[in-house]
């Protein structure tokens, strides 16, 4: 059986998202059930100088939606962009959901068809990395995914919002 890598990719950032979802939902329901102000949660950092809460879920979120774009074969110049708002439980869920559904709607053989694809990307002022398609889903872009899913569930279980390993896995 071979696994392919739009199956990776697509099925990786649907259990991810889940996770996300449910953990913003629990981190609402928190903010309600304390009557805890959710610019609270959503400006949590874990230190001075990282990005908060918020900015993870809108981050990751535009980076997936990108990241389909790219294996769908979209040029630099035309990737989408989404604006780095949200400021609300609610408004963040939903931008997850709407990036997952386009997410999900990508073409699998176009993916799996573009692993060979070269990339290249910003990663700094003035610097570029060039990756073929499928080093850039297996070594870029779901550490990246993974890593802001795992900050933001770790800014919402720093201020006691009760979720667990179950609810961060999106099972």
């Amino acid at each position: 059986m071979t696994v392919s890598l739009s199956h990776i990719f697509k099925n990786s950032t649907a259990q991810a998202f889940r996770g996300l979802t449910t953990v913003l939902q629990k981190a609402k329901a928190e903010a309600e059930a304390t009557e805890a102000s959710e610019e609270a949660y959503l400006s949590a950092r874990l230190y001075p100088d990282m990005n908060d809460m918020k900015w993870q879920v809108q981050m990751i979120s535009e980076f997936a939606l990108r990241g389909a774009a790219r294996m769908s074969g979209v040029s630099a110049d035309d990737l989408p962009s989404l604006p780095m708002e949200g400021e609300t439980f609610d408004v963040l869920i939903e931008r997850v959901a709407d990036c997952a559904a386009k997410v999900e709607a990508a073409e699998d053989a176009v993916i799996d068809g573009n692993a060979d694809m070269k990339i290249t990307m910003p990663i700094g002022p003035e610097q570029t990395m060039e990756l073929d398609g499928k080093t850039y889903i297996l070594s870029f872009y779901l550490p990246n995914l993974f890593f802001h899913v795992t900050t933001a569930y770790n800014l919402l279980r720093m201020q006691g919002v009760p979720v667990g390993k179950r609810d961060y896995m999106g099972m």
